[in-house]
């Protein structure tokens, strides 16, 4: 049985860019492991993860067009009739943290930058400098 390191307990979900921790369960396969939950492992063979994928390319053209520095609502990359809707905006949170991992943006409340697996509520999203 061979042992899992220190450094290797901890990954970056591939749909919802959460962090997430190794899991006894997962002791055989820890390798193959890429998401965080059943949820998103279910969410990632259908169309939500194209719709991640767009929405990724959409926040960063609309960060490149603002002035160093400058921030963006994530409601911003949405058509007037998708703002209100939860479930696509959390796409666009996903979205979001991915490119946090990927080291592109980052996301703030109140100016300051956040745990992106741990924020609620309003934020915005600028490039990284």
């Amino acid at each position: 049985m061979k042992s899992i390191s220190q450094s290797n307990k901890e990954k970056i979900c591939e749909l919802c860019g959460r962090s997430f921790e190794y899991r006894k369960k997962w002791e055989k396969n820890w390798d193959q492991v890429k998401f965080c939950s059943d949820r998103c492992r279910a969410q990632s063979k259908g169309a939500s993860q194209k719709r991640i994928t767009e929405f990724k390319i959409k926040i960063v053209d609309l960060l490149q067009l603002r002035s160093t520095g400058k921030t963006i609502c994530p409601s911003e990359i949405l058509q007037d009739d998708e703002k209100q809707d939860v479930k696509v905006m959390e796409m666009v949170r996903q979205a979001a943290r991915l490119l946090v991992s990927e080291g592109v943006i980052e996301i703030l409340q109140k100016s300051k930058v956040v745990d992106p697996s741990d924020f609620r509520g309003p934020i915005r999203l600028r490039l990284k400098s």
